[in-house]
């Protein structure tokens, strides 16, 4: 799952730029209810791992993908 704190990590000279979406905008509410199990990790905005932040990056993702929520990945290896 995309984190923005965590793709954030990327080096300069290679940072993250997703060339692929999945659309989660029915699986939305059970990302959320997963990401409070590790409640110990979440924090309050402006903290990127906060509950708002997570649903406005995967807005932000979804309108890039035409969908209401999505996840970014970036394909480096398709294997058929």
């Amino acid at each position: 799952m995309e984190i923005i704190s965590e793709t954030d990590f990327g080096r300069p000279e290679n940072p993250f730029v997703p060339n692929i979406f999945v659309d989660i905008t029915e699986h939305m509410e059970q990302k959320i209810e997963a990401l409070r199990i590790y409640h110990t990790e979440m924090g309050k905005p402006p903290f990127p791992r906060s509950e708002e932040n997570v649903r406005a990056l995967a807005t932000v993702r979804g309108a890039m993908a035409g969908v209401r929520y999505a996840e970014a990945f970036r394909l480096v290896k398709c294997i058929y």
